[in-house]
């Protein structure tokens, strides 16, 4: 199953999520400040906002946010994270915005114009860390393990973040970044955010327009969940549900007469896998897929 949405490109859902974080930092009680967001979302963020469920899609976003947040500078403290790269960084700022330290390498990779959309916009800013743009298609196999290549051959703990980028991906295409990047020893966590196959259908039943003609489709919602990606070398660390921490923070992600129902404890686990946000590891046993793995890598660039 998949749901199509009312945008013109992919790179529409980065205004989608600047504007989201625009207008969580101007709240009294913000759980976080980006003070670029309202710059880098400019109109287009909010005609986008206006085509969706508002108030689960801006909160959505926030949640997920804050959840990534947490993640992030817990790993970069704990695990002697010394590179992380972001993989469909869109319009984030988190460079900018978080308290990192200088020495730490930040890789964002995305498609050039939203690289160079946001270059412009940020010119004069000073990101806390040694921040590098690398603009290329990350589902072009080719291009992103060349960039593996030369990431894993200069760091030595790495951490991905894939914020809202898996959903737009097929499950070949997100297998095969998930070998791509355990292929390399040198990438030790994964961050992401997953739907499930609940989320993508009550997203098809709230959605209006007719896209038909367009071209944004939301397709990776696996029934696994986070278990999808063990097969290829990444085991859970830990998972938070989106819903339960909207509840926790005053930002409802659902309608509060949705969540004021009773449910039974298999609905409720229903509800709390729609939006999950999940913090992956490298496994240190072995795959069945090592030997393809090394078989990619032999056939890589050098």
């Amino acid at each position: 199953m998949s749901v199509t949405l009312p945008f013109e490109s992919i790179s529409d859902t980065a205004f989608l999520t600047a504007f989201s974080r625009a207008l969580e930092t101007e709240r009294p009680d913000a759980l976080f400040r980006d003070p670029y967001a309202r710059m880098l979302s400019g109109t287009r963020g909010e005609q986008l906002l206006q085509r969706l469920p508002g108030e689960m899609t801006a909160d959505g976003c926030i949640i997920r946010t804050c959840l990534l947040d947490h993640f992030l500078l817990q790993a970069v403290e704990e695990a002697a994270i010394d590179t992380v790269v972001n993989l469909g960084a869109g319009l984030d700022t988190r460079p900018y915005r978080l308290p990192l330290v200088p020495s730490l390498r930040w890789i964002e990779v995305d498609h050039p114009a939203v690289l160079a959309y946001k270059a412009s916009k940020l010119d004069g800013g000073r990101p806390a860390c040694a921040l590098e743009s690398m603009p290329l298609d990350v589902t072009d196999p080719e291009t992103r393990r060349t960039l593996f290549q030369r990431i894993g051959t200069t760091a030595a703990q790495v951490l991905v973040v894939t914020e809202g980028l898996l959903t737009y991906m097929t499950r070949e295409q997100v297998a095969s970044l998930a070998l791509d990047l355990h292929a390399w020893p040198q990438f030790r966590w994964w961050l992401s955010d997953l739907l499930s196959p609940s989320a993508l259908y009550l997203m098809r039943k709230t959605l209006v327009g007719s896209p038909d003609s367009l071209e944004v489709t939301l397709r990776f919602a696996p029934e696994e969940g986070p278990g999808f990606f063990e097969p290829y070398g990444w085991e859970t660390d830990e998972i938070r549900s989106c819903l339960e921490e909207g509840r926790r923070w005053n930002r409802w992600f659902l309608a509060k007469a949705v969540l004021s129902l009773t449910f039974t404890s298999e609905q409720w686990e229903v509800l709390q896998r729609l939006f999950t946000v999940v913090r992956l590891k490298r496994a240190e046993r072995q795959t069945g897929l090592d030997q393809r793995q090394r078989d990619n890598q032999l056939r890589w660039p050098s």
